[in-house]
């Protein structure tokens, strides 16, 4: 009878909320069910215990017991839920960051590599000016001789 109390109470608890008359209907007898009583078998066993106050009284303290206990269980359920959503959550945050570093230092490179090539190009161009600055001038020189 202590198991019955208890699935009646979370029974209870669970289509308190419940508007669909059809759920609920189908809840309770799916819990007769269980149990093979009806809902007249029920309700005489607990007529039975309630001429006994001492026993119902221990049997209601095993039913609280039990819901304790599935009270707990279900916390402990949950906070583990919860600790696995706040991993995945810091592995998420954890390779964002890491991305996010990671296009930061391809961006330095980038730039880096930018500046690199510039001063090449430069370094380049002005060997190019150089020599032709060069050659102007042998071919002038070359011109002056040749007047001369």
């Amino acid at each position: 009878m202590v198991n019955v109390l208890t699935d009646m109470h979370l029974a209870d608890g669970y289509t308190s909320s419940i508007i669909d008359t059809t759920l609920v209907i189908t809840t309770y007898k799916s819990l007769y069910k269980t149990y093979d009583i009806d809902s007249a078998s029920f309700k005489k066993s607990l007529e039975f215990y309630a001429k006994d106050p001492i026993r119902l009284k221990a049997m209601y303290a095993q039913v609280a017991e039990k819901l304790g206990k599935l009270e707990k269980f279900e916390q402990k359920k949950e906070q583990i839920k919860i600790k696995k959503q706040q991993q995945r959550d810091k592995f998420v945050q954890d390779s964002i960051a890491k991305r996010e570093k990671f296009k930061k230092d391809s961006l330095k490179r980038d730039s880096i590599k930018k500046v690199q090539l510039k001063k090449a190009t430069l370094k380049k161009d002005s060997l190019k000016r150089d020599s032709v600055k060069k050659s102007r001038l042998e071919k002038k020189l070359r011109l002056k001789k040749d007047k001369k």
